[in-house]
C-alpha cells in the first residue's frame, strides 16, 4: 500500500509531536490501531452511511482505549473518525513507518529465497545490501519454492535478481548477443 498525501501529512504531524523515545512505540501503536481498524467486520460498520459521525468517533476512542494506545494516538484515531479519514489509517501508519525509517537511516527490503536461508546466507545478502543503500536494512524474508536457486532482493523500489533463473536469463542475453 502506498502512502497517500493525506496520510504522509498525519504522519508528519505525528512524528513531530513524539519525542526521540517515543517515535518506535507509537509506530507500533498505528500498526495496531490500522490491523483492527482494516478487519472486514469493522471496517464495512465504520464505513457506514448509517452511523453518525459523532458515533463513529465515539468508536474509535473506545476501539483506541480498547487496544490500549497511549493518549496523542488516541486523539489521533478520533480526529482521523472526525475528518472521515478512516479508510486512510493504514496508509497513515505506512507512511509514518516510512518516515521513521527515514529519520533513523533505515531502509525496508524484501529477500525472497529459493530455501530458507542460513543466518550466514541473510548477513551475506544484508551486508550486500547495506552497501548498496548505505543505509542499515531491515529485511522480510521469503520463500518461495519457484525459485531454482539463489536470492531476489526488493529494495528501494529496484529489483536486484541474484536468483539462479536470472543469472541463466542473463548469460543467455550475453551469449545471444556475441553470437
Amino acid at each position: 500500500m502506498k502512502a497517500t498525501r493525506v496520510a504522509k501529512r498525519y504522519a508528519r504531524a505525528l512524528i513531530e509531536l513524539a519525542e526521540k523515545g517515543q517515535v518506535e512505540s507509537w509506530g507500533s501503536e498505528l500498526e495496531r490501531l490500522a490491523a483492527i481498524v482494516d478487519s472486514p467486520e469493522l471496517e464495512a460498520r465504520l464505513a457506514s452511511p448509517e452511523l453518525s459521525n459523532s458515533a463513529r468517533q465515539e468508536a474509535m476512542a473506545k476501539i483506541a482505549e480498547r487496544v490500549n494506545l497511549s493518549f496523542p494516538l488516541r486523539s489521533l484515531a478520533v480526529v482521523i473518525a472526525r475528518h472521515r479519514r478512516i479508510d486512510a489509517v493504514s496508509a497513515i501508519a505506512v507512511a509514518y513507518r516510512e518516515l521513521v525509517d527515514e529519520m533513523l537511516g533505515r531502509e525496508r527490503a524484501t529477500l525472497t529465497f529459493a530455501v530458507e536461508p542460513s543466518d550466514e546466507e541473510k548477513a551475506r545478502v544484508l551486508a550486500g545490501l547495506e552497501a548498496i543503500a548505505k543505509k542499515k536494512i531491515i529485511p522480510t524474508i521469503k520463500v518461495d519454492k519457484e525459485l531454482l536457486g539463489g536470492v531476489v532482493a526488493e529494495l528501494g523500489g529496484r529489483t536486484y535478481d541474484g536468483s539462479l533463473a536470472g543469472r541463466l536469463s542473463e548469460a543467455q542475453l550475453k551469449l545471444a548477443g556475441e553470437a
